[in-house]
C-alpha cells in the first residue's frame, strides 16, 4: 500500500466536501455540516492550501488540514478506515505548522488514540452551552 500526501488541488475540492457529509463521519465532527457545491468551492478558492489529499495507491483515501490557523481537521474515507490513513496523514503533515491544537470529542476514541500515538498531548475542557 502505497501512501502519499498531494496538494489539495481543485480536483480534490469535492472529495473533501463529499467526505465531511459523509453520514458515516458525520459523528467525527463536533458540528454536522451541509456543505454545498458552492460553498465547498468558496471555502476552497482560499484555503486549500492549508489541505493535503492522501492518496492510497493513487486513490483519494482522505485528507487532513489547518483550521483557524492552528486546529488539525482530517478525515478518512470509510473504505480506509482503520488502515493506518489518519496517523500517516497527521504525522506527516503536523510538522508543517509549528503548532497545532487537535479538538476531539469525548465519543471519538479513534481520533484521540491517533493524536496521543503522535505524542498529542491530552487537555481537558469544558464547554457549556444555554
Amino acid at each position: 500500500m502505497k501512501l502519499e500526501l498531494v496538494n489539495c488541488t481543485e480536483e480534490y475540492w469535492e472529495f473533501v466536501r463529499e467526505l465531511r457529509t459523509n453520514p458515516e463521519n458525520q459523528e467525527g465532527f463536533f458540528t454536522r455540516a451541509e456543505i454545498t457545491s458552492e460553498q465547498q468551492k468558496s471555502y476552497m478558492s482560499i484555503n486549500s492550501s492549508k489541505y493535503k489529499i492522501c492518496l492510497v495507491d493513487g486513490e483519494p483515501a482522505g485528507y487532513v488540514g489547518l483550521l483557524n490557523g492552528h486546529e488539525i481537521t482530517y478525515c478518512v474515507s470509510p473504505s480506509f478506515k482503520g488502515k493506518g490513513i489518519g496517523t500517516f496523514m497527521i504525522k506527516e503533515f503536523a510538522p508543517r505548522w509549528s503548532s497545532v491544537d487537535a479538538y476531539v470529542k469525548v465519543e471519538n476514541i479513534a481520533s484521540q488514540k491517533v493524536f496521543e500515538k503522535l505524542g498529542f498531548k491530552k487537555q481537558i475542557y469544558y464547554k457549556y452551552k444555554k
